[in-house]
C-alpha cells in the first residue's frame, strides 16, 4: 500500500500517497481512485483511533468495567473496510460488553456517520425497489407494463361480461386470469 501516515501530531495527521503514471488514462484513474480509498481507510483508520481509550477501568453508571484487552473489528467506511484493534470492556460478572470508541465515534452497528448517512440517502431516494434483488425489480416492472396496458385500454377493468367455464370458475378475458363466481 502506498498510502501511509508521515506525521501526526496533537492537531492531526498528514497522509501521502504514491501515483504511479501509467499509459493509459483509464488505467491511471482506477489507479489513483484504489490509492485514494486506500489513503480513505488509513485516515478513517486514525481517525477512529482518538476515540479509543487507554484501556484503564471504566465507569458507566453504577458499574465499574475492566478492558477485555483490544479486539480488531471492522468499520465500513466510504472507502472500504478499516480494522481497527480497539478496547473493549465488561463488568467482572460477564453479560455484555461495551465498547468506548463506538459510542464517542458514533459508529451504527459497524458503519462510520458518513457511510450509515450515504446509505441511508440512497436508501431514501432510491427506495428498496431501486436498490433491491433482481426479482423485486421484475415484480415493479410486471405492475407497470399492466398498469401501463390498463391507461391504453379502450374498456376499462373489470369487464361488462365474464365469460364461464366448466369447472364454474371465471375468466377475466384480458389477463385470462381465473377468478371465483361470488355467492
Amino acid at each position: 500500500m502506498s498510502a501511509q501516515v508521515i506525521s501526526r501530531n496533537d492537531e492531526g495527521f498528514t497522509v501521502q500517497i504514491t501515483v504511479p503514471y501509467n499509459r493509459s488514462m483509464l488505467d491511471f484513474e482506477e489507479t489513483l481512485q484504489q490509492q485514494l480509498n486506500a489513503a480513505g481507510v488509513l485516515a478513517t483508520h486514525e481517525g477512529l483511533r482518538q476515540f479509543d481509550t487507554d484501556g484503564s477501568p471504566i465507569t458507566v453508571g453504577s458499574m465499574k468495567l475492566t478492558s477485555k484487552g483490544q479486539l480488531p473489528k471492522d468499520y465500513q467506511t466510504p472507502y472500504g473496510t478499516a480494522t481497527v484493534e480497539r478496547h473493549v470492556y465488561q463488568s467482572p460478572q460477564g453479560g455484555a460488553t461495551y465498547c468506548p470508541l463506538d459510542r464517542d465515534a458514533r459508529i451504527i452497528v459497524s458503519s462510520t456517520p458518513k457511510f450509515a448517512k450515504m446509505v441511508s440517502s440512497k436508501y431514501a431516494e432510491f427506495g428498496s425497489a431501486r436498490l433491491g434483488s433482481s426479482a423485486t425489480f421484475a415484480t415493479t416492472t410486471a405492475a407497470r407494463s399492466r398498469a401501463a396496458w390498463f391507461r391504453m385500454s379502450p374498456t376499462r377493468w373489470p369487464p361488462s361480461r365474464w365469460s364461464r367455464r366448466k369447472s364454474g370458475a371465471t375468466t377475466c378475458p384480458r389477463w385470462r386470469c381465473p377468478r371465483r363466481p361470488s355467492p
